[in-house]
């Protein structure tokens, strides 16, 4: 390699170095910025956000004076009722579909009815609730997993709430393998 050639590279790595920010001389610290205070404006109903998560679950706006859901025996049998409910009007495969995804849409939460509103009603299995709801999952206040014995076997219902004064909506049914 000539020499020329030598100096135009070493000018040509040196300037990729400096664009890049890899200087052999250290930066200048710089002041950190000063924490800002909180806003102490009271949020409004107008200034909430309104991507709050479990709002996107059920589509209903979230009271901040609500009481929060508790698990109790009067909670697992309104979930246990609710997912037998939603599961009777599911295992309707001989309604026309407009009338099947209406039976179920106020049973369900926003997303639950969102992803059911494809389902061909002729393609399930199940035609009739054979037994009872058994709460399986008593782990959160807002969210219970129910079994439904059918027909065309169990269903594991998932159901949501966002306070102790919501009804608890179906997010999901899928078939228990």
């Amino acid at each position: 390699m000539t020499p020329r050639r030598t100096a135009g590279l070493t000018a040509a790595v040196a300037a990729i170095l400096t664009a890049a920010g890899c200087s052999s001389t250290p930066a200048e610290p710089q002041p950190a910025a000063a924490p800002t205070a909180p806003s102490s404006t009271p949020a409004t109903s107008s200034s909430r956000p309104t991507d709050q998560p479990m709002e996107e679950l059920t589509g209903q706006e979230q009271d901040p004076t609500d009481p929060p859901p508790t698990w109790d025996e009067t909670a697992a049998e309104e979930a246990a009722d609710r997912a037998v409910a939603f599961m009777r009007a599911f295992a309707r495969p001989d309604l026309a579909a407009q009338q099947w995804h209406a039976g179920i849409a106020g049973l369900m939460t926003t997303t639950g009815a969102e992803t059911f509103a494809y389902v061909d009603p002729a393609a399930v299995p199940a035609t009739t609730v054979t037994d009872g709801g058994e709460v399986l999952d008593t782990s959160s206040a807002s969210l219970a997993e129910v079994r439904v014995e059918t027909d065309a076997g169990p269903y594991l219902v998932t159901l949501t709430r966002t306070a102790a004064t919501d009804p608890w909506l179906v997010e999901y049914a899928d078939p228990i393998d």
